[in-house]
C-alpha cells in the first residue's frame, strides 16, 4: 500500500519528467530541396518552429553542401526564438455602406418606345 508521502514523491517525479520532456527540443528535422534550372531553394523545419529558407544558384551538389550550414543557422535561430513574432497590423477601417438605389417610381417618358 502506498502512503501519502510516497504518492506525493511519485507525483513530483511525474511532473519533472513531463517538464523535461516539454523542455527538450524535438530532434525531428525536415529538409526541403527544390531545384529549378540553376536555382535552388533550401528549407529546414522542425516541429513547433517556423521554417528557415534560403536560395542559391547551383545544382544538387551545391545544395547538399549548403544543408549542414543552413541546419546550424536554423537551430541557432530557433534557440533564440522558435516562432516569428506576430505582426501588429492596424485594424482595418470599416467600409462605408454602399449607396442604395432610389425606390421612387420611374417617370414615364412623353414618347412611347416602339423598339
Amino acid at each position: 500500500m502506498v502512503g501519502p508521502e510516497q504518492a506525493a514523491v511519485a507525483d513530483e517525479k511525474d511532473e519533472k519528467q513531463e517538464e523535461s520532456a516539454e523542455a527538450k527540443p524535438s530532434n525531428e528535422l525536415k529538409v526541403v530541396i527544390i531545384l529549378n534550372d540553376s536555382r535552388v531553394m533550401l528549407g529546414v523545419q522542425s516541429p513547433d518552429c517556423d521554417p528557415v529558407y534560403t536560395t542559391l544558384k547551383g545544382n544538387l551538389a551545391a545544395a547538399l553542401k549548403r544543408v549542414p550550414k543552413l541546419v546550424e543557422e536554423a537551430k541557432q535561430k530557433w534557440n533564440e526564438s522558435p516562432r516569428n513574432p506576430n505582426a501588429n497590423l492596424p485594424t482595418p477601417v470599416p467600409r462605408p455602406a454602399p449607396a442604395r438605389a432610389s425606390t421612387a417610381p420611374k417617370k414615364e417618358t412623353a414618347q412611347p418606345s416602339f423598339f
